[in-house]
């Protein structure tokens, strides 16, 4: 009897200590892949002698564990520590994190994600600055070189964060889109996580000091694949080739013209003499030597300015264009002008003056104003007018698409030309299915362009119109022309 109740309490004894060993593991990276078996990995940074969990990497700032949190300091710079596997493509990753000193309220700190070794790029990240508040708080960016950042999209916090409070940070990444979160609240939403389809994931900073605790991340399935394969689109030059020449004038047109590009896009107001002319604002302060709005100068006072001396000497003299002098250096050229109409009043000398120019089958229109939109199709409809919107409707994926084209339907129009940022395969696939021809504005990076080529846009419109050529002629394809009504 009494051996018995000695091997009973020997093996009391021995699950007490197996029981203490398993609490003192606790953040090792045995307890992380316990952790990672029930889907998700965490890392509470409960480690001792300074040095980062098993498998992180870092590259800058001074990194080191220390009273159950990461820190880090790079006041004088940027600083990242990664982890992971390269081969891992979709996570919901967040981490606990606090400012503890800032350069400038501008500096921030990131979850970084689909990443290469450290310092590689092309990686992504979710920046945000201590001062998060602000315009550009919250920042969706893509590192695309050693110096180079591709900012794809941006929000903002409803209040700033503070020195030594600790927030919730929260990235998810699913195929091309990532959803950011700040204390539970979303904040941000976008389809371009384009540039590296897997990668390593792991924390940044930038002119801090700072301090992470329990970065977790959950392990998503991977997305089916996707083609590839670019969609000929049609190339519109925005303003003209803007990049090149002075933007609204004959020269920008006839630069598109030469690049090649398939459209040339330029605006068009009234002047006080009924002229209607290219001026993007409603002044002529930004793009000429002149000062005032177009409404108060007549065209003999606006035929005076220099159009073209801001942009360089190369473009001393420029003239203030009228629509139907661009129609004329466009007309035949296998350039499609489209036109976007800036003001009301304004749509039936438009599109008399195409008209005119005998270029009903070779000219669009273009306006943010809906009503702009139906006065055009109800005056011509065999004029392709298409309704512009940088706005983001509410709701999931078939919600906004289905809000766009009733929107689009009650302008008596099928053509909607939306900032490429409401874009997504699924939502140009969505809107195609709606029976709208899709068109984007205003890209100038080449990798979201191949990524709504090979998500089949029909028209992209950029101040770069040679960087979507080129790609187009790279895989052997030919740029769109455009399409009737």
């Amino acid at each position: 009897m009494m051996g018995n109740v000695s091997r009973g309490r020997m093996l009391a004894s021995s699950l007490f200590v197996i029981l203490a060993m398993i609490l003192v593991l606790a953040g090792s990276p045995w307890a992380q892949a316990a952790d990672k078996t029930m889907g998700s990995q965490v890392e509470r940074f409960d480690g001792r002698g300074g040095a980062l969990p098993k498998g992180w990497a870092t590259d800058g700032g001074r990194w080191r564990v220390a009273d159950g949190s990461l820190l880090v300091d790079s006041l004088d710079g940027e600083a990242y520590a990664l982890m992971g596997e390269p081969s891992w493509e979709n996570y919901d990753l967040s981490v606990s994190a606090a400012f503890e000193e800032t350069k400038n309220p501008s500096r921030w700190l990131a979850i970084v994600f689909r990443a290469g070794r450290p310092g590689q790029a092309p990686w992504s990240q979710v920046s945000f600055r201590r001062q998060s508040s602000q315009r550009r708080g919250v920042e969706f960016a893509v590192r695309t070189g050693a110096k180079n950042w591709s900012v794809r999209t941006y929000s903002k916090t409803a209040k700033d964060f503070q020195l030594g409070q600790a927030r919730e940070l929260r990235v998810a990444v699913r195929g091309t889109t990532v959803q950011v979160y700040v204390d539970g609240k979303p904040v941000l939403e976008n389809a371009y996580c384009v540039d590296r389809a897997k990668g390593r994931i792991g924390l940044g900073v930038s002119g801090c000091r700072a301090r992470f605790d329990d970065f977790r991340v959950e392990r998503l399935p991977d997305s089916p694949r996707r083609s590839t394969e670019l969609h000929p689109t049609l190339v519109v030059a925005h303003r003209g080739f803007s990049a090149r020449a002075p933007e609204n004038t004959l020269s920008a047109a006839k630069e598109a013209i030469r690049s090649g590009a398939t459209g040339c896009e330029f605006d068009v107001r009234r002047c006080k003499s009924g002229q209607i002319v290219l001026m993007h604002d409603l002044t002529v302060d930004r793009t000429t030597n002149g000062k005032g709005k177009v409404t108060d100068l007549t065209f003999a006072q606006l035929r005076k300015l220099d159009a073209g001396s801001w942009k360089g000497r190369r473009w001393k003299g420029e003239p203030v264009p009228t629509l139907d002098e661009v129609l004329a250096v466009l007309r035949g050229s296998g350039c499609t002008p489209v036109i976007e109409i800036k003001v009301k009043g304004i749509s039936r000398e438009v599109v008399e003056a195409v008209r005119r120019a005998g270029m009903m089958d070779q000219a669009a229109v273009i306006a943010f104003d809906a009503d702009v939109v139906r006065d055009v199709r109800e005056i011509e409809p065999r004029l392709p007018c298409s309704w512009l919107s940088g706005e983001r409707p509410k709701g999931a994926t078939a919600q906004r698409a289905a809000k766009i084209a009733a929107d689009a339907r009650g302008s008596k129009t099928n053509m909607v030309d939306l900032h490429y940022q409401l874009l997504s395969e699924e939502m140009i696939a969505e809107l195609h299915r709606q029976g709208l021809v899709v068109w984007a504005w205003t890209v100038d990076d080449p990798v979201v362009m191949r990524a709504l080529m090979q998500w089949r846009v029909d028209a992209i419109t950029t101040n770069r119109p040679e960087l979507v050529l080129g790609q187009l002629q790279k895989a052997g394809k030919t740029p769109a022309r455009l399409a009737s009504p």
